[in-house]
């Protein structure tokens, strides 16, 4: 039975990327994926009318029984997946328009945001540190609710990104007191460990 790859909903809360931007990007990449797919159908019709001419040809011209034989085979097969394979393309549509509507809406949203003169792709970068914290935030947010406590590997990936580290303070998931650790920079100075006010860059 022919199905979707996602359903509307699998593409509106189910797909990576907390923020609009992240979403566009993984939503685009799908999209690309739903085009390409659309574009075997094209591909099918000309196979398959490949083997029909081939095997004409050979019946025409007295061609070898073994090869007859393979293309009937062959065209046989092919049409026992045809109506399936008519649905499948037909759902595909369907899910080109789902994902270009939910682009489109994410567009509305993204699209005041942009740095003036940046690409698509550069406003991805530009918002990457935005989408880590989201989602390390959320994450974080999860193991509260459900522990009580985030767990240290969740924290020690929060300490890697400042901008996160100050933004997970500043809501209340971090003591605001709470100082980073740093090392020396020079390897040959004695070792210790030294607490660092937040440093964003």
């Amino acid at each position: 039975m022919a199905s979707k790859l996602n359903t509307e909903f699998n593409y509106r809360y189910q797909v990576m990327g907390n923020t609009p931007w992240e979403k566009i990007k993984i939503l685009k990449g799908f999209l690309e994926g739903r085009v390409r797919a659309a574009a075997l159908e094209e591909c099918g019709d000309l196979k398959y009318q490949a083997k029909v001419s081939k095997l004409n040809h050979l019946k025409e011209h007295d061609g070898l029984e073994y090869e007859i034989l393979e293309l009937k085979a062959a065209i046989l097969e092919m049409d026992s997946h045809h109506e399936s394979a008519m649905e499948a393309y037909k759902l595909n549509k369907e899910e080109i328009k789902t994902l270009k509507k939910l682009l489109k809406e994410l567009y509305v949203i993204a699209e005041p945001t942009r740095i003036k003169g940046y690409t698509d792709e550069e406003m991805f970068e530009a918002n990457a540190a935005n989408e880590f914290t989201v989602t390390i935030g959320r994450e974080i947010q999860a193991e509260m609710i459900a522990n009580g406590r985030p767990s240290p590997a969740k924290l020690r990936n929060a300490m890697s990104n400042p901008h996160t580290w100050s933004a997970l303070k500043e809501v209340g998931l971090i003591p605001k007191d709470t100082k980073l650790l740093n090392g020396n920079v020079d390897p040959m100075k004695k070792v210790k460990l030294i607490g660092v006010e937040d440093e964003i860059i």
